[in-house]
């Protein structure tokens, strides 16, 4: 790397960025990372303001998940799991903590699950979102072209994984050492 690009991460973030796999044993991580989010923020994300640890169960158990750190707290949340009535495509759920908005995070996390879901096979991102949810809306379509299908109050979005417009990682993910391990994969 550059002592340009270094220098322009460090500005960025004051600790490095990490991206790791998480499950149903991170719960007071993902617990505390909710409570340090705005309801607005909760609401847009999960329907309701209060994530409960079911929730985070069952979304575990469906979704492959990761989450991005720094400084050991947790800054943001993407889940991939596959639609099953729709093979190859994956859907997507993407928080990011409130005063950590507009700093990439969300790209990065959703470049680490278009990655896996590739692997996987899979060719379509779906995600379903608030109209209302701008900053969302813009990023995905930052991201390659969509085809948006309105569901009331919300939209249907969906991305061709071979057309994503993802920028290159600015450098290697640091594998967090205290990563949950990553089990075998059983459901692909």
């Amino acid at each position: 790397m550059l002592a340009e690009e270094r220098r322009a991460l460090s500005t960025q973030h004051a600790e490095p960025l990490q991206i790791r796999r998480t499950g149903v044993d991170d719960w007071p991580l993902i617990e505390a990372f909710h409570r340090a989010c705005t309801e607005k923020s909760l609401h847009s994300r999960w329907g309701h303001t209060q994530v409960r640890q079911r929730d985070w169960e069952r979304l575990s158990a469906l979704s492959e998940c990761w989450v991005a750190t720094e400084a050991g707290a947790v800054v943001g949340l993407v889940s991939a799991g596959p639609v099953l009535s729709e093979p190859g495509t994956v859907d997507l759920g993407l928080q990011v903590a409130d005063p950590h908005h507009r700093r990439g995070i969300g790209t990065r996390l959703i470049q680490t699950a278009a990655d896996r879901a590739r692997t996987a096979g899979a060719f379509t991102l779906h995600v379903y979102v608030e109209r209302s949810n701008r900053p969302m809306l813009a990023l995905l379509r930052q991201l390659g072209p969509t085809a948006e299908h309105p569901v009331g109050a919300h939209l249907e979005v969906r991305l061709r994984l071979s057309l994503l417009a993802l920028p290159a990682a600015p450098h290697p993910v640091r594998q967090d050492p205290h990563a949950h391990p990553q089990e075998p994969d059983r459901h692909r």
